[in-house]
């Protein structure tokens, strides 16, 4: 038997099920999955987690071939031996017993559940059920709760956005869009001619084949239209950082803001961008602490620019992107051979970026095997690629950036304690967009005028005093990347030159903020926290070696932060002023 199997998470069950095939299907339950496969009318099937199973299920409870099902007009299972057993209405059958199974019927293969339930009837009058075209509003809910399944280690999926470039065309591409969707996909619109896709990867390259479904539908209709995407957590692991990632294939580039086209209102930001060309013209290895969205990049490229190294390459590398296997590979390369596919040497990221700088993104993240080879990197500043005997020298400034406490990580066992100094030569913390509201309005009209300028607006609109009022009272947690969403959002909703509250997300930007049970207390001073710097100095009687470690930081990085905050260094014993 040849089955098609449909995964479907717990948190999309009552949508459609799998391929139909004969008078049953099998449903297979655990507290971490759901499957539907459809079953032949009959024939023998075996079930296993072996690659020669008809349905095959991924799962430590099963042997490679666990149980048989026969199918007919009265159906029957059979143990093959298995491990965990096989068990109906709560019997564990010997090896090799049969027994048979009536229509709902309940079998139990270790810690699974399987149901062998008829396949329902569906009438070839009935119409299907139209699909429900969500707000925008909704959709930011379900990818919110998406992001935080699949960090859980639930289903994978991928934010797709697509825009018709013409507009009497936007009917029949919103249609293309749907027809190409499966029932439990999610969509949304975004604008009058946009819209955006929650596309479910349970099945491994699914997203791929949406995607490409996609291209044909619309192809053949000779619809204009542009597409962006963005997967979870390669490109994104927050709600706005997936819409800005999909929002850049749309546009066609990267709206990041670069140095020249920064804001600085805030205090707190003219000392830290100030301290920025201070540590650049330093050999030492920085690390960009931040909330996600606060622009750690920028600053990285501003340490680039701003060091002897400017002009060699800047090599980015976000750490999140890839599995074990390709991080390895595309951090060290490697040499013709080291592994199936490797038809010819391949320098890697390292030897990429030497005589210039290496950014290290989302660095909390690098799997455990790579961190030790990164330290060793570090420590001896050579690079050994995969399948080389000889390493190969290095000169490389790093610097590396993280959403994460990383002496939390530390303590968790997720990172290790050695490279977490290494790394920490001198530590910049980026204050959140909450923290510098100065800064709010002037970043909007920026966001605003190159919305704009995308669309091939001339006027840019300006923000109605009750719509700026709505976003000073929000916490904006995305920061910047989503202070760029709502803008640009609201120049595609309001052909206006006064945006009012209602071209804003009203219901997320008024909504009551609620405590954590257990928020995160972060143990690394922002630029706005020049008293608890003074505080801890003067619990341990100016001795900075002590105030350091309570902060969680090295001395070194402390001395930085003083100087940035213009605290003096305290003689021991006096209180800092």
């Amino acid at each position: 038997m040849s089955s098609e199997q449909d995964t479907v998470p717990l948190a999309r069950e009552g949508g459609e099920q799998g391929p139909r095939g004969g008078p049953f299907r099998l449903l297979v339950f655990s507290p971490s999955l759901a499957l539907t496969f459809p079953l032949p009318e009959t024939g023998t099937v075996i079930i296993g987690r072996g690659a020669e199973a008809d349905v095959r299920i991924d799962s430590a409870a099963l042997s490679r071939r666990h149980a048989e099902l026969t199918l007919g007009p009265r159906p029957t299972v059979k143990d093959l031996g298995s491990s965990n057993g096989t068990r109906v209405a709560g019997r564990r059958l010997a090896p090799e017993e049969v027994c048979e199974l009536a229509p709902g019927g309940v079998l139990e293969l270790g810690e699974l559940t399987l149901l062998l339930q008829p396949t329902p009837p569906v009438s070839p009058s009935t119409p299907a059920r139209p699909r429900a075209l969500w707000s925008h509003a909704a959709l930011e809910t379900r990818l919110e709760e998406a992001c935080l399944r699949a960090a859980a280690g639930g289903p994978a999926f991928r934010l797709v956005r697509v825009r018709c470039l013409h507009a009497p065309h936007a009917t029949r591409v919103r249609e293309a869009v749907a027809t190409a969707l499966d029932p439990l996909d999610v969509l949304a619109e975004y604008a009058p001619q946009e819209w955006h896709a929650l596309v479910w990867e349970d099945v491994p390259g699914r997203g791929d084949e949406v995607e490409a479904d996609l291209a044909d539908e619309l192809g053949r209709h000779g619809l204009p239209f542009a597409v962006g995407r963005a997967r979870f957590p390669q490109e994104g692991r927050t709600p706005e950082a997936l819409m800005a990632r999909a929002g850049e294939g749309i546009r066609g580039d990267a709206t990041e803001a670069k140095e020249g086209d920064l804001i600085v209102v805030d205090p707190a930001m003219q000392r830290l961008h100030a301290l920025v060309k201070q540590v650049a013209a330093s050999p030492f290895t920085v690390l960009l602490l931040g909330e996600t969205g606060v622009g750690k990049e920028v600053f990285a490229e501003a340490v680039h620019r701003h060091s002897p190294r400017a002009r060699g390459p800047f090599v980015r590398l976000n750490c999140a992107a890839f599995s074990e296997s390709l991080l390895e590979s595309e951090l060290f390369g490697h040499d013709k051979g080291a592994f199936t596919g490797a038809v010819k040497a391949k320098p890697g990221l390292l030897e990429s970026a030497n005589g210039g700088t290496l950014f290290l993104d989302e660095v909390a993240e690098l799997p455990a095997g790579v961190q030790a080879k990164l330290l060793r990197v570090l420590e001896q500043r050579e690079v050994l690629r995969l399948g080389e005997l000889r390493p190969r020298p290095l000169d490389v400034r790093f610097v590396a950036a993280t959403h994460k406490d990383l002496a939390t990580e530390v303590a968790r066992g997720t990172f290790r304690q050695d490279l977490s100094f290494r790394l920490d030569g001198l530590s910049l913390t980026i204050p959140p967009l909450r923290e510098r509201r100065a800064e709010l309005f002037v970043l909007a009209h920026v966001f605003l005028q190159r919305a704009a300028h995308a669309m091939g607006r001339t006027a840019v609109p300006s923000l109605s005093p009750e719509a700026q009022d709505a976003m000073l009272r929000y916490h904006w947690p995305g920061n910047l990347r989503e202070l760029r969403n709502v803008m640009e959002r609201a120049v595609v909703l309001g052909a206006v030159d006064v945006l009012r509250p209602e071209h804003l997300p009203l219901e997320k930007l008024l909504a009551p903020r609620l405590p954590l049970a257990s928020a995160p207390v972060p143990v690394t001073p922002g630029g706005g926290e020049r008293q608890r710097i003074v505080d801890a100095l003067e619990r341990h009687g100016g001795n900075q070696t002590e105030a350091a470690r309570e902060l969680g930081v090295s001395r070194k990085t402390l001395g930085v932060w003083m100087d940035g905050h213009g605290i003096p260094r305290p003689r021991r014993g006096a209180p800092p002023r």
